[in-house]
Order: C-alpha cells, then structure tokens, then sequence
C-alpha cells in the first residue's frame, strides 16, 4: 500500500556529491585503474631549515651523513591515496616510491626527523629547491635520490630507465653573479646529467632568486610552476631577468643545455587546500 504522505517522486542525488558509494563494488581492475589515474604529478618545494647560529651544528653533522639526505623541510602535501586504504596505499607506493626523511619544523630539533618524510615520484613529480642552497648540499640532495633509486632497482633485479630525480628546480639565487651559466654548465655536466627537465625558478629575491621559503600563509596545499617564454610581455620579473642576469644563460637556439634538453625558466606560486 502506498504511503499517501510520503513523497510520490525519488530525490535525486545531488550532483556536486564527492561520494561515490558504489566504488568498492567496482571489479578490482577498475579501481586499481582509478587509484593510479588520480597520482597526478605535483610540484614539491623543498627548503632549508632557519637556525639559529648554536644550531648549525646539528644541521652540519647531517650534511655529513653518509646514508641519509641533508636536512631540507617541505610543508608540501603527502599524496591523500596513501591514507585512504590498504589498496590505494599500494597503489599509490609503486608510483611514490622514494621516501625522502625530513627535518623537524620545530625549532631546536632541526636534525632529520625520521617520523616525517616526503614520498616523491622520481619520475612525475618536481622537486623545488627553494631560495640559495650550497652547492654540497645539492650535490648531496640529488645523489641520494641516484643512490635509493639504484638500490631499488637492484633489489628488483631490474634496470630502470630512470636513474634519479627527472625533473628539478633551482633558484635563480644559485646563479647571480656574471659567472653563473659556466657554473651551470658545470653543474649540469657532472650533477644533472640525467635529468629531462631542469627549471632555473625565478622570484622577487636577489639576482631574481625566490624567497628562501614558501609565504607564512601557506598551508602545504598547492604548488604550481609557470614557465616563462621568452615573448613574455606582463612579467616584470621575468623581464629583468631577461635583461640582467638572464642573459649569460641564452645561446643561439634558446635557453641553454642542462641535462637532456634546454633547461626552462618559470615562477612559482602556492595555493592553499587540496
């Protein structure tokens, strides 16, 4: 018998709903399909702990650390499949597969530490140096990633075509004075020479480099990159940049070589939320 007072149509779900309540029925193969489209590559910035000068120590006796990463924090964002369930972790492991440990946020205890790490895809994600780094410590930052990506593909008894980070960031801080592009040269010869896309990020700091961290405001959310061309009319940091210091790094067919192909120039931007 039909319930007069009850409604005589079925509501319909709303449309801008997040949930999706039929997706555990879906087959396995779907899912798994689903957990893997959505590991979008993201750009991470990595940036140096601010210690105060009794400090430095800590922080210098990392550096020194054979088997572990100097000491960079990072408020980017862990990618959220790592947290659903079981099945989306995997998942989301085989593509995120190196962890890079991380030093505290808190002041006074600026040696790594080991309960926070990165996960970062060698090959999707971009790593962002943020602000002037020593040339040691990103020496030392890149050869690490070389040496967990070697170990794993040894452990595997493969032989990977990515032998370390594919895709990295520097500030234009790096490279401010008139020598900068031999440096670069240098650098990319015997440091970059397997990465596909090397980015020389600029910003309102000195010589165009970028601050030496992302804006107090920032929660961790979102970072973008924007990669500047040469007929860019309505950036006037990219236009100094061109004028100035950015010179030394032009040849005749563009930007010059570092790593496998013409190095990139772009800002950056953060965005707060997923």
């Amino acid at each position: 018998m039909v319930d007069a007072t009850g409604p005589l149509w079925m509501p319909i779900a709303d449309k801008a709903s997040l949930t999706f309540p039929a997706f555990p029925l879906l087959p396995t193969e779907i899912r798994l399909r689903i957990w893997t489209q959505s590991l979008l590559p993201r750009v991470l910035e990595l940036h140096s702990p601010q210690a105060h000068y009794a400090d430095q120590y800590s922080i210098a006796a990392d550096h020194h650390s054979v088997q572990r990463p100097p000491a960079f924090q990072s408020r980017s964002y862990n990618p959220a499949a790592l947290s659903v369930n079981v099945e989306a972790r995997t998942v989301a492991l085989a593509v995120y597969t190196v962890a890079l440990p991380l030093a505290s946020e808190k002041h006074r205890d600026l040696a790594l530490d080991g309960r926070r790490v990165l996960y970062v895809s060698p090959d999707r994600d971009t790593v962002v140096l943020l602000g002037y780094e020593p040339a040691m410590k990103v020496t030392r930052l890149v050869s690490w990633f070389r040496e967990q990506i070697r170990a794993q593909t040894h452990e595997l008894g493969v032989s990977g075509l990515v032998t370390g980070l594919c895709n990295i960031g520097v500030s234009a801080a790096q490279f401010t004075n008139n020598n900068g592009a031999q440096l670069l040269q240098i650098v990319g010869r015997n440091l970059f020479y397997d990465v596909d896309h090397f980015i020389l990020v600029i910003g309102p700091g000195p010589g165009c480099g970028t601050e030496q961290a992302p804006p107090a405001w920032w929660d961790g959310g979102k970072c973008f990159l924007r990669e500047l061309s040469q007929y860019e009319r309505d950036d006037g940091q990219y236009g100094g940049f061109q004028a100035g210091i950015g010179r030394q790094f032009r040849g005749r067919d563009g930007w010059m070589v570092v790593g496998r192909n013409c190095m990139k120039i772009a800002s950056i931007y953060f965005e707060n939320g997923w």
